[in-house]
C-alpha cells in the first residue's frame, strides 16, 4: 500500500470522520451522564482545553520535527524499540476501538432493523466492505471519506435544526448541573470527544503541505465542537437530561421523537443509511491508519493483502463482548480513558523528551529535525 498524500481539505475530513462517527452513538448521553444540565458548559470547556492541548502538545512539541509523525519522534528517542512499543501500543488502541464502536453500532442496526439477523453477519459486510476498500489503496477511501463526511455534518444539522421548536431553555438550569467538581474537574474527561486529535500524531508525514498543520488542527477542533454542541444541545434541551437512552443511539432517538413535517413519515430510515455510509468510511480510514504504522513498523513494500488479517482481527474483538452492558462499559473505558492516557499522557511524554533530547543534542545550534531523511 503506497502512502498517499492528502490535501488540507482530505485531512480535516480525516479527522472529522473519527469524532463524528463517535458523536452519532453514545458520546452526547456520556456527557450529559457526566455533568448533567451543565453539559453545554462544560463542551465550551473541553474545547478550550482541545484548543491549549493542540497548541502545547501539537504545535509546541513538533516543532522541531517538520514532516515527522509520532513513530519517528518515538524512533529518534528510543530507537526501533521504543518505535515498535509506540507502534504497536497505537495499532493496539484503534482495532479495539474500532471493534467496540462497530460491535456497538451493529447492535443498533440488529436491534432496529435486522433483529433476525446474526450479529457476526452485520459485523461482516461492514469488514467485508473495509478490506476490499483498503486492498485497492487508500486514493479512493480518502477521497471518498472527503465526499461522506459533509453528508453526515448536514444530517446532523437537519436534526439540530428541527429539535429546536421542542427545546426548552431551562434545561440548562442549574448551571452547574451536578456541581462544579463534576463540570470542571471530572469533566475534563470528556475531552475524549476531540479523539480525532489522536490521528493528528500521524498525519505531518501525509500532507502535501505541512505548513497548514495548524489551520487543519484548528478547522477540526472548531467543527467538531461545534457539532458536539449541535448534539448535545439538542438531546439536553429537547429531553430531560436526567433520562438515559440505554439501547440506541440518542440522536436516532431524537429522530425518533421529533416531527419532520406531513411529507416525512420515517426519515430516520435515510438518515441510518447515511450513517451507515459514515460507519463505512470511518472503517476505512482507521484501517488505513493501522495498516500505514504496521507498514512504518515493519518496512513491508506492499501490505495491502493484509487488510484480509487485520479485519479478520476486528471481527474476532468485536465478537468478544457478551451483551450491550459489556460493550457499553468498554466504550467507556477504552473510548474515554484509554483516548486521554494514550493520546494526551502516554504520547505527550515521547514527545516532552524527545524535545529535551533534541536541546540536550543542539542545546548551541538552531536546526530542525527531519527524522525520515536520517
Amino acid at each position: 500500500m503506497n502512502v498517499t498524500k492528502i490535501g488540507s481539505f482530505e485531512a480535516i475530513a480525516l479527522l472529522l470522520i473519527v469524532s463524528i462517527n463517535h458523536l452519532l452513538l453514545n458520546m452526547p448521553q456520556t456527557i450529559i451522564d457526566t455533568c448533567g444540565s451543565a453539559s453545554l458548559l462544560n463542551t465550551v470547556y473541553t474545547t478550550i482545553l482541545a484548543f491549549i492541548i493542540a497548541y502545547l502538545i501539537l504545535f509546541l512539541l513538533f516543532k522541531k520535527f517538520p514532516s515527522c509523525d509520532i513513530l519517528d519522534v518515538s524512533n529518534y528517542l528510543g530507537g526501533k524499540v521504543l518505535k515498535n512499543i509506540i507502534g504497536i501500543l497505537c495499532e493496539i488502541y484503534m482495532l479495539t476501538l474500532s471493534s467496540v464502536f462497530l460491535r456497538n453500532f451493529a447492535e443498533g442496526l440488529k436491534l432496529i432493523y435486522f433483529f433476525d439477523a446474526p450479529i457476526t453477519y452485520i459485523l461482516m459486510f461492514f469488514l467485508f466492505v473495509c478490506a476490499i476498500a483498503n486492498y485497492f489503496g487508500p486514493k479512493a477511501i480518502i477521497r471518498t471519506n472527503l465526499f461522506i463526511v459533509p453528508i453526515v455534518l448536514i444530517s446532523i444539522v437537519i436534526v439540530f435544526i428541527f429539535t429546536i421548536p421542542n427545546m426548552k431553555i431551562e434545561r440548562i438550569f442549574p448551571v452547574l448541573g451536578y456541581g462544579v467538581k463534576e463540570t470542571f474537574l471530572t469533566g475534563i474527561t470528556n475531552t475524549f470527544a476531540f479523539n480525532g486529535l489522536f490521528l493528528v500524531f500521524f498525519l505531518r508525514p501525509l500532507l502535501y503541505q505541512t505548513g497548514k498543520f495548524k489551520n487543519i488542527v484548528v478547522t477540526s477542533i472548531v467543527i467538531t465542537s461545534i457539532f458536539i454542541l449541535c448534539a448535545v444541545g439538542a438531546l439536553l434541551l429537547a429531553f430531560p437530561f436526567i433520562f438515559s437512552i440505554q439501547e440506541i443511539s440518542p440522536i436516532y432517538f431524537i429522530i425518533r421523537n421529533i416531527e419532520f413535517g406531513k411529507f416525512f413519515q420515517r426519515p430516520e430510515a435515510l438518515f441510518m443509511l447515511t450513517w451507515i455510509f459514515g460507519v463505512m468510511s470511518y472503517l476505512n480510514c482507521i484501517l488505513f491508519v493501522v495498516l500505514k504504522i504496521f507498514k512504518d513498523l515493519t518496512n513491508v513494500k506492499n501490505i495491502k493483502n493484509l487488510s484480509f488479517p487485520f479485519t479478520c482481527l476486528i471481527l474476532f474483538v468485536a465478537l468478544l463482548p457478551k451483551d450491550m452492558a459489556q460493550i457499553r462499559w468498554l466504550e467507556d473505558v477504552i473510548y474515554k480513558y484509554d483516548t486521554i492516557i494514550i493520546a494526551f499522557v502516554i504520547l505527550v511524554i515521547v514527545l516532552v523528551l524527545a524535545n529535551i533530547k533534541y536541546f540536550i543534542k543542539h542545546k548551541n545550534t538552531k536546526m530542525e529535525v527531519n527524522l525520515r531523511n536520517e
